[in-house]
């Protein structure tokens, strides 16, 4: 019996109420949950009813999908670069993005107040460089302290399993007790567990601080992915002012703005999409607020450096303008 509950908990491993319960049940099929959980339709449906085979004729009555607005973009992607991005590289892409088509865009709005282009042109260029060193550092040290963290709590962890096994079953218990399962149930476990000290390590790192192990790559990945996304979007706000004459400022201060009012709206909607959750009409809406939103903080960051800079002019004497 220890066995089958042992298997089940590791094959349907997510630290979750729903996962556990079905463990319990596929190990005791005769035995009646006592505990309410929230069906696939969004009702609350009383497990006291319910066996295994209740809860899995359930599952199996999952409703389709009824859209997945983030599928044919990352499908559309897949098709034309032959790479599928993670959640974390989307993340971190989302990030460099971010900050690139907003500071960089603050920082050449700010400068046109000068009113030369070669000016704006060099500040801009120096201040993307600066960003994807920053940026992309920034995130590899992330990252790497994020790894360093998970080293240290397995340290921690198999100190506690190989020093003290009694603490290290109390952990156990202390876990299961929360999804319903009876005490006779968390002996069986907790003696199968103790068995085994790697069992034991992987079950409380997995169910108990409910960790995984960072990717050995992630460091150096992230560093890229958020440098060259802070690259990418810095770079969008510069082009106009490469495009026009060296007096040309305002003009190339004007088509900035268009392109950028354009660019951090789509931004802002796709990213919403992306990480919004699968219902097409609550999605379509939070998506617009998300393009939105992105569109007044970019315009609000480039007016806040303009008139910043456009105060320190009006403040200065004026042999310094």
């Amino acid at each position: 019996m220890g066995v089958v509950l042992l298997k089940n908990l590791f094959a349907y491993g997510q630290p979750t109420g729903a996962g556990l319960i079905t463990a319990s049940a596929r190990a005791h099929p005769a035995r009646k949950t006592r505990r309410c959980e929230k069906g696939l339709d969004g009702s609350l449906v009383s497990t006291a009813s319910l066996s295994s085979g209740d809860l899995e004729s359930q599952r199996s009555t999952t409703p389709a999908e009824p859209c997945n607005s983030k599928s044919w973009i990352r499908g559309a992607w897949t098709a034309l670069t032959g790479f599928r991005p993670t959640a974390r590289m989307i993340s971190d892409a989302i990030i460099g993005l971010a900050d690139g088509m907003t500071v960089p865009f603050a920082l050449t709005a700010g400068l046109s107040s000068l009113g030369s282009t070669r000016i704006v042109q060099l500040g801009g260029i120096a201040e993307v460089i600066a960003g994807i060193i920053s940026m992309g550092v920034g995130g590899a040290l992330g990252a790497k302290a994020e790894s360093d963290g998970f080293k240290a709590l397995m340290a921690d962890t198999t100190k506690l399993v190989l020093g003290s096994s009694a603490d290290a079953i109390e952990l156990v218990h202390e876990t299961l007790q929360p999804y319903g399962f009876e005490l006779d149930q968390r002996n069986v476990i907790s003696e199968q567990l103790r068995q085994s000290s790697e069992k034991m390590i992987d079950f409380l790192i997995r169910f108990h601080h409910q960790e995984k192990e960072p990717d050995s790559s992630r460091p150096w990945s992230c560093g890229i992915t958020i440098g060259l996304g802070y690259g990418v979007g810095g770079l969008i706000p510069l082009i106009p002012y490469f495009c026009v004459g060296p007096r040309e400022v305002f003009l190339a201060l004007y088509i900035s703005i268009g392109v950028m009012a354009v660019t951090l709206f789509l931004f802002g909607y796709f990213k919403t999409v992306l990480l919004a959750e699968k219902d097409c009409e609550k999605n379509t809406w939070k998506a617009f607020k998300g393009g939105l939103w992105m569109l007044a903080l970019g315009g609000g960051s480039a007016a806040v450096a303009v008139g910043a800079v456009y105060g320190i002019q009006m403040a200065s004497p004026p042999g310094e303008h």
